[in-house]
């Protein structure tokens, strides 16, 4: 599902200023029930995504509501949604067609010309009653026709909001409601959640899981990961999420050895935030004396330890450094390149505080 809001067009702006399009007086400024109905509805079925062996049709519909106020649904859709409008019809020659969209928060009526599996034309909508009436009886309040039109679009109805009672989500609004309808927040995705021991605290958390795309595929591979990430609070699936922690960067993570098995949501975020790729932190781990921490793999990113750096160093002999070290070389801008000069110098064996020491003291070998 696409859904677009576009800024206030030329049109309008030119309205405010008095001027039509073609330079006559503009009209007065409609009142607020004017915008209570779109000013239009337009449908559109396209070649491309359509598939009339698996009776689905690429439906797009666009609608404009008050200025500035413009949006488009569009997704593959079975032909079985569509009452009037069969595969014949949209295989076939052009010709005029009319079908309905019926769903429990309203239903659209559309006419227009389809066939050679396109198709254009126009639609009306009609908030339901008993919709409304339903919405009313459980304290939620009657939608406006935009907010009844977002939940007829993706399918809102009495079964999110009976599954939400049931699991005991606080009172949506109809507010609430069109928003988890614009962001593709189902009852079978609330139910999904329940069943993975999630039970948020809003409509507006399941709608911030869903713009950030915490899923419960991303749930379900986390928690096959370790049980570290079984459970996790519902804010560090959402930072997770922001900061591309994925299930295959957790993976190759965990791979690398036994420190790195049962990291927090919080470790795994601190890495992705500076940087710390899979690769860097292989070299970490085989370049570096002792045990490998969280924290140390932080300290040596931020740095600018990196794994190119650590091989330099491991081919002029030095693989046996602490994350503590190398850190301090990398602040004190002894260089790889800096290293093998002492070395061609007769400077061997030398230790990371002495590297440091001659750095800080500005001696630089020739060569």
């Amino acid at each position: 599902m696409l859904r677009r809001d576009w800024a206030v067009p030329l049109t309008t702006l030119l309205a405010v200023v008095g001027l039509s399009v073609n330079g006559s007086p503009a009209r007065t400024a409609p009142s607020a029930n004017e915008w209570a109905q779109p000013s239009s509805i337009e449908w559109s079925i396209d070649r491309d995504g359509t598939d009339l062996a698996k009776n689905k049709v690429q439906f797009t519909i666009e609608s404009r509501w008050k200025p500035g106020s413009h949006s488009m649904w569009s997704n593959d859709r079975s032909l079985s949604d569509f009452q009037g409008l069969s595969a014949a019809q949209v295989a076939g020659p052009s010709g005029p067609v009319r079908f309905a969209i019926a769903r429990d928060a309203g239903r659209l009526d559309c006419s227009g010309v389809a066939g050679n599996q396109t198709g254009r034309g126009a639609c009306t909508f009609t908030v339901s009653p008993t919709f409304t009436a339903y919405l009313q009886q459980h304290g939620i309040g009657a939608p406006t026709p935009q907010e009844a039109f977002a939940m007829t679009m993706s399918g809102v109805g009495r079964d999110l909001i009976d599954s939400m009672q049931s699991i005991g989500y606080a009172r949506p609004t109809s507010s609430q409601l069109a928003s988890m309808a614009i962001h593709g927040v189902s009852a079978d995705f609330v139910r999904g959640l329940a069943r993975s021991g999630y039970r948020l605290q809003s409509a507006d958390d399941l709608v911030k899981f869903k713009i950030h795309g915490v899923d419960l595929d991303y749930i379900s591979q986390l928690a096959a990961i370790g049980p570290k990430l079984r459970h996790l609070p519902a804010d560090d699936l959402v930072s997770m999420r922001i900061h591309g922690v994925t299930p295959d960067y957790v993976r190759q993570i965990a791979a690398i050895g036994p420190q790195f098995a049962n990291l927090t949501a919080e470790n795994l975020v601190s890495f992705r935030i500076h940087g710390a790729r899979p690769e860097m932190v292989r070299a970490y781990a085989a370049f570096t004396r002792g045990t490998l921490n969280a924290d140390d793999v932080v300290s040596m990113a931020i740095h600018g330890v990196t794994a190119e750096y650590l091989n330099e160093l491991a081919s002029l002999g030095y693989r046996n450094l602490s994350a503590e070290e190398l850190v301090s070389l990398r602040i004190h801008g002894v260089s790889a390149d800096y290293v093998r000069r002492l070395k061609q110098n007769g400077m061997t064996q030398l230790s990371a505080d002495q590297l440091v020491r001659l750095r800080n003291a500005g001696f630089e070998p020739r060569g």
